[in-house]
């Protein structure tokens, strides 16, 4: 499989038929210019998406932590739990 992005083109071939195209990635297959990439299975993308998930929740957690630190600020009291649990 090959992504779109990594197949060359020249400037101004901006021409898009089918027969074209299919000529055009002949012949860069036979002269080896594509670069194959791999496509995820379902376990590698529920993998992504729980990492992706957790980097959500944890952005989220400090942004509500600064929130309140701030809202305690203008209260006039100081946030003093220890940061690092």
């Amino acid at each position: 499989m090959v992504a779109p992005s990594l197949i060359p083109k020249r400037p101004g071939d901006r021409v898009k038929t089918n027969r074209r195209d299919a000529l055009s990635l002949v012949k860069l297959l036979r002269a080896g210019e594509l670069t194959a990439v791999w496509v995820p299975d379902r376990h590698h993308e529920a993998i992504r998406d729980l990492t992706r998930a957790r980097g959500t929740a944890a952005l989220d957690l400090r942004r509500k932590r600064q929130q309140m630190s701030a809202f305690l600020l203008r209260q006039g009291l100081h946030y003093s739990e220890n940061r690092h649990t």
